[in-house]
């Protein structure tokens, strides 16, 4: 038994229909010739996103003041290698870093990961790109374990070829107590099931004919024989003396013994002959012991062709103590609930009630005129609520291809609810039904297969040929050969596939008798379905690690061995997964590890090996096994070496682990470095945790090979300093323009200009840079009030007694780009409640001042400059008159 059956921050986008900012002003003077001055006639003003995302094929071709605004222009076009597309890669993107504003509540890092993951190609190691780990649905290995019991076979050996015991007719099993097998003589063997050795031999009178039913009470202590000319017996399992002797006076004359089944209460029982009847046999004992027998069913209604009561002693060891008292306080018991089948209909009854016999429902059935119905009972645990549940009884009701299942939950007193929960078909005829668990049950088909069936699913597990067992039928009882045949053609034609006494099942166990041999058949162990992927040299580790993967994952069925406890359920898989894990690696790199041709084979081989292993590391949360046992396995050969430290980055670039002990970090450092993969080592380092860093070596590494995206991470994040690394980016800028005479910036400043600008966008939007997350209130306050000061620094430096020489070499390397981050940090609340009124309108005006005063800066630089200062002027509802003087002002001159 189980469980259940079945169970940024956001960017405002600049949109024309909804922000017209200029629309209801008319900045045309009237008093200048726009002949003179070359002004293009204008229907009406443009705004601001149309001026931002309009393509000039002539821009190239402006002459401007200065070669510098010349560089700045041509690279102006969504091609250009200043755009901020670059960020990640010295190649060239489609991307334009302002298309950021073309998406209504895209965060910043969204757009930034877009960028990485576009790069990933380039970002992978060139000498090979490493795949993570993929799983792949396997089958779910070897569900059911067959396994002979050789004593009691032995037994049944020695009985037919000895003896004149006879051959072996039924079986009905106390699990882990007694096993009962009847013979064609009349004689019933008694075993212990768990030592299998022989307890009692029991001797009928032959005049009784073949043993055809058998059954054991709840506590082993008695045992029902029924036999093939109508006779029952009782005997006391424990010196196995006869305790009664019901004549066959009680039922139908002539008719055999079907089926015969003690209820939950030892003194009452009840059985079916072949005539189709059923009777209650109620059990007294006043001077001596007693019976009294009455007819429930008649078969001249329709034939009763099996019976099931609900039984409530059968507890499992792997219930809780609260689960077997629920069971054992159900309020059903009282009921005695007894599941009848025809081979039209289902009947549901309780035996004891207000109104002595009472139906609680009638089930239609199906099927064809060769199969014999099932009835099989099974407990479920129901969630009510987090703390509160409750046990339900299941009834499986079966016939030919269609299995139902029947629901039911007690209401008050004598009442109940049932539900049809599901019906399920499938493409074969049924000839038994046994559940497993209750998530688990098995059918038999007519060619003696077994399949087993997830039912909520409703997948097929397993499917095993049980042929050779020769499974016995009872079809000489179906027909009454021993009382002269007198039963219906119908019961005698199913009859031939009737295998009620011979395969039967016992709290999650089946047991089959075969000719000579008893077979038990359960769910493997979870362990065990493990185990069977390795035993006898098969080695298949692969399949045994992924289903213990599936199994952590809560993705396996037919599951059994486990605590129900998910914490101790983990622990106990990610253990046998390191056992596992271990052993992979020791055959893998032992045994299948190539011995000769060329390296790349070797090479391919540990790639195949250690993604593998990095994945179920991480998934049981074993870091330590991954840069403890196995970093030492592959630092054996310098080889396996570079391929473990070269499988580490898709993992790490992918948020798999954020942090490495220093040794492996520190020979992933040097591996790279030493193989000129500094592109993707910075992306790897942006990763990890800079908690588990090295600052001083990381920050040596950096400068030397000029990994500003990391430097600019490790300052902003470790030191919360948000401007040294941005004062030497500029210091570089400034250096290498006047190295390129004015005219170009070099390919890598390039790169890391752009990486500054995302760095100061992120920064003022209240990201973490460079790849997302929220920076906390405080230091997000801190860092853009920071970031405002720097910007807006008044000192001159190289720039010939210039002042606000910081923001002027931002602007004079990406004018556009640098405008678009400042009108999204401008539209963010956070950063208008963080920087003051006062600090923003003196940034603005400090960038009227800087652009209009410097001649380098052309009329469509100062038009962008107009159009941010125009936006949040008409933010604060406030004129256009001084911007709008001061813009025609730049045009004049």
């Amino acid at each position: 038994m189980s469980d259940l059956i079945g169970e940024k921050n956001a960017i405002l986008s600049l949109s024309k229909d909804d922000n017209p900012l200029l629309d209801d002003f008319d900045l045309t003077p009237s008093s200048i010739d726009d002949n003179l001055f070359g002004i293009p006639v204008l229907t009406s003003l443009p705004s601001l996103e149309s001026i931002l995302y309009e393509t000039d094929p002539a821009l190239d071709s402006i002459s401007l003041t200065s070669s510098l605004q010349n560089q700045n222009f041509q690279q102006d076009n969504e091609n250009s290698p200043n755009n901020l597309t670059n960020l990640n890669s010295s190649e060239l993107s489609s991307i334009s870093f302002d298309s950021s504003l073309e998406t209504n509540n895209r965060p910043l890092d969204n757009y930034i990961l877009k960028i990485h993951h576009q790069q990933q190609d380039a970002i992978s190691t060139d000498e090979s790109f490493i795949e993570v780990h993929k799983h792949t649905q396997i089958k779910h290995g070897s569900l059911l374990k067959i396994q002979e019991l050789e004593t009691v076979s032995n037994q049944i050996s020695l009985c037919i070829e000895r003896t004149n015991y006879g051959h072996p007719t039924t079986i009905d099993v106390l699990l882990h107590r007694m096993i009962a097998i009847g013979t064609t003589k009349s004689v019933v063997l008694l075993f212990e099931h768990q030592t299998q050795t022989l307890k009692h031999c029991l001797n009928s009178d032959l005049t009784n004919g073949a043993v055809s039913a058998l059954n054991f009470n709840s506590d082993g202590t008695r045992l029902l024989v029924g036999h093939a000319r109508g006779r029952i017996q009782m005997y006391d399992c424990s010196n196995g003396k006869l305790l009664r002797n019901i004549s066959n006076d009680i039922h139908g004359p002539d008719t055999a013994i079907l089926n015969i089944k003690f209820t939950h209460d030892p003194t009452v029982a009840v059985f079916s002959d072949s005539g189709g009847s059923v009777y209650v046999l109620q059990f007294t004992r006043h001077l001596k012991r007693g019976y009294q027998s009455k007819c429930l069913f008649s078969g001249s209604r329709g034939e009763v062709c099996t019976l099931e009561p609900l039984l409530f002693y059968q507890q499992h060891e792997s219930l809780t103590t609260d689960t077997n008292e629920k069971l054992e306080q159900h309020p059903l018991k009282s009921m005695y609930i007894v599941a009848l089948a025809t081979f039209t209909k289902v009947f549901l009854l309780a035996l004891k009630s207000q109104n002595n016999v009472k139906i609680l429902r009638v089930q239609q059935l199906v099927g064809s005129n060769t199969t014999l119905p099932i009835l099989k009972w099974q407990f479920i645990i129901v969630k009510v609520s987090d703390k509160v549940s409750c046990i339900n009884p299941i009834l499986a009701a079966v016939r030919d291809r269609q299995c139902t299942f029947i629901q039911i939950q007690h209401v008050r007193d004598d009442e109940v609810h049932l539900t049809q929960l599901k019906q399920i078909t499938v493409d074969y005829h049924i000839k038994s039904f046994c559940w497993l668990n209750a998530r688990t049950f098995a059918l038999f088909d007519m060619s003696e297969r077994a399949h087993v069936i997830d039912q909520r699913s409703e997948e097929q597990l397993e499917c095993l040929s049980l042929s050779y067992c020769e499974l016995i039928y009872n079809t000489i009882f179906f027909k009454s050969l021993a009382t002269g045949g007198n039963v219906s053609s119908a019961l005698a034609l199913a009859g031939q596939n009737a295998c009620y006494q011979t395969l039967i099942s016992s709290q999650g166990c089946i047991f089959l008798l075969g000719t000579h041999t008893v077979y038990e058949i359960r769910l493997r162990d979870w362990s065990e379905r493990l185990d069977f992927f390795i035993e006898n040299g098969k080695n298949q580790y692969e399949q045994a690690l992924e289903l213990a993967y599936l199994m952590l994952l809560g993705k396996a069925k037919g599951l059994t061995g486990l605590s129900i406890d998910p914490v101790k359920r983990r622990q106990c898989i990610s253990e046998r997964m390191v056992s596992l894990l271990q052993a992979y690696l020791k055959y893998s790199l032992n045994y299948e590890c190539p011995q000769s041709g060329a390296i790349d084979l070797l090479k391919q081989h540990y790639r195949n090996v250690l993604p593998r292993s990095i994945d179920y590391c991480l998934l049981i949360d074993r870091l330590d096994l991954l840069f403890g046992l196995i970093y030492e396995i592959f630092s054996k050969d310098s080889i396996a070496h570079g391929i473990y430290l070269q499988c580490l980055e898709p993992y790490i670039l992918k948020n798999r682990f954020d942090t490495m002990s220093p040794m492996v970090l520190k020979d992933f450092i040097n591996y790279y470095v030493e193989n000129n993969h500094l592109n993707q080592l910075e992306h790897c380092l942006n990763r990890l945790d800079v908690s588990s860093l090295d600052i001083e070596q990381i920050i040596q590494i950096t400068r030397k090979y000029n990994l500003y995206m990391t430097l600019l991470r490790i300052y902003s994040e470790a030191f919360k300093d948000f401007t040294t690394v941005l004062k030497e980016i500029i210091e570089k800028l400034e250096y290498d323009i006047a190295e390129n005479n004015g005219t170009c910036y070099s390919t890598k400043m390039t790169l890391i200009g752009n990486q500054a600008l995302v760095f100061i966008q992120t920064t003022l939007v209240g990201e973490i840079y460079p790849f997302g997350g929220r920076l906390s209130s405080d230091l997000a306050q801190f860092g853009r009030n920071e970031i405002v000061d720097f910007l807006s620094f008044l000192h001159p430096r190289r720039t010939g007694g210039l002042l606000y020489s910081n923001l002027r070499t931002l602007l004079h390397f990406n004018t556009r780009d640098f405008f678009n981050l400042l009108t999204m940090a401008f539209d963010n609340e956070e950063f208008l409640n963080d920087v003051d009124t006062i600090k923003r309108r003196a940034f603005c005006d400090i960038l009227l001042r800087v652009m209009v005063d410097d001649v380098q800066f052309s009329s469509h630089q100062i038009s962008i400059l107009f159009n941010f200062l125009s936006r949040q002027l008409a933010k604060t509802g406030q004129q256009h008159i001084f911007v709008q003087g001061m813009l025609f002002e730049q045009v004049r001159n």
